[in-house]
C-alpha cells in the first residue's frame, strides 16, 4: 500500500485546483502522480496496492460523485479506506442524514440471476452423482470430494443472496 499524500507532488496536474471542498477534491489531494486526462477525468497511483504505473481512474460524474475503477483490481472500499476516506465521502451533500433516509450501508450490486445459475449447475452436478449411485455405482473419492464442492458453492451463492447466515 502507498504511503498516504495531503496532495499530490508538485508538478500533478491537480497543483491549481479548487480548494479542498468536493468529493473529488477530497479523493485527488490524497492521491499520487495525479495526471488529467480530459476534464473530470484523471488517472493516478491506487494507494490500495504496489503501484508502480498509474492505475487509477478517476472520474467526476455530473452530479459531483466521485467514480474510481482500479484496472488492477483494487475495489472501491479499499482504493477509500487507503486514502482515509469512507465511501460517503465520493457523493457530494450533507451525508449525516444518510441513514434517515433508508439508504443504509452501500453495498456491491447484486445480480440474483448469476447466484440462481450457480446455483442451478451445482444442483445438476449434485443430481448426477446421486442418480450414478442409484444406477449401483460405487462413490468414488472424486464423486464425493465434487459433491462437497458443489454444497459449498451453493452455500456460497445462498449467503451472497443474503439467504444465509
Amino acid at each position: 500500500m502507498q504511503p498516504q499524500k495531503s496532495r499530490p507532488g508538485a508538478g500533478t496536474a491537480y497543483d491549481n485546483a479548487r480548494s479542498n471542498d468536493t468529493p473529488i477534491d477530497a479523493v485527488l489531494h490524497r492521491l499520487d502522480r495525479v495526471k488529467r486526462t480530459a476534464p473530470g477525468k484523471w488517472i493516478a497511483l491506487c494507494p490500495a496496492h504496489d503501484d508502480r504505473r498509474p492505475s487509477l481512474s478517476i472520474r467526476e460524474a455530473d452530479d459531483g460523485r466521485v467514480l474510481l475503477k482500479c484496472w488492477s483490481g483494487c475495489g472501491a472500499a479499499e482504493i477509500v479506506s487507503a486514502l482515509g476516506l469512507s465511501l460517503a465521502d465520493l457523493f457530494p451533500g450533507d451525508r449525516r442524514g444518510l441513514s434517515d433516509h433508508g439508504t443504509g450501508p452501500m453495498r456491491r450490486p447484486f445480480d440474483y440471476r448469476d447466484a440462481l445459475q450457480g446455483i442451478a449447475h451445482e444442483a445438476t452436478v449434485a443430481r448426477l452423482i446421486v442418480e450414478a449411485v442409484n444406477r449401483g455405482e460405487e462413490m468414488d473419492a472424486e464423486s464425493l470430494d465434487r459433491l462437497a464442492l458443489a454444497e459449498e458453492r451453493i452455500d456460497d451463492a445462498l449467503r451472497a443472496a443474503g439467504g444465509v447466515q
